[in-house]
């Protein structure tokens, strides 16, 4: 499958925005100066190397790339702020969230589709 049609949940963050970046046929040194950001810094974020960076940074992609902020959110592992308050004044949404990672796959595949989550077919 050739890179540009990945869009499994596999594909890292950093290959994601590379995806899109060359989807748009944007240089690096574009969308850097359009984020007021440094283009090594860029080119380290679509190599996987470091942390993703904060949420207004990967907003600000998922604008110039006319992409789901939400989709990049998710895949640079940004957990949003209201998950947080809810599971510090919710004890059994808390203890949820803690046991997500150990659920089997179908186990999972039934949280998601009672949360109305799908994926994409491989």
């Amino acid at each position: 499958m050739a890179e540009a049609d990945q869009t499994s949940t596999e594909i890292s963050f950093g290959r994601r925005i590379q995806q899109l970046r060359r989807g748009k046929g944007l240089t690096q040194r574009k969308v850097a100066a359009e984020l007021g950001i440094d283009f090594t810094y860029l080119s380290k974020l679509e190599n996987d190397r470091g942390e993703p960076p904060g949420e207004q940074t990967v907003r600000g992609l998922a604008r110039l790339y006319g992409a789901d902020p939400e989709e990049l959110l998710a895949r640079a592992g940004k957990i949003p702020a209201e998950l947080r308050q809810r599971a510090s004044k919710d004890r059994e949404f808390a203890l949820l969230l803690r046991r997500l990672p150990t659920l089997s796959d179908e186990e999972l595949q039934q949280v998601y589709r009672s949360a109305g989550v799908t994926r994409p077919r491989r």
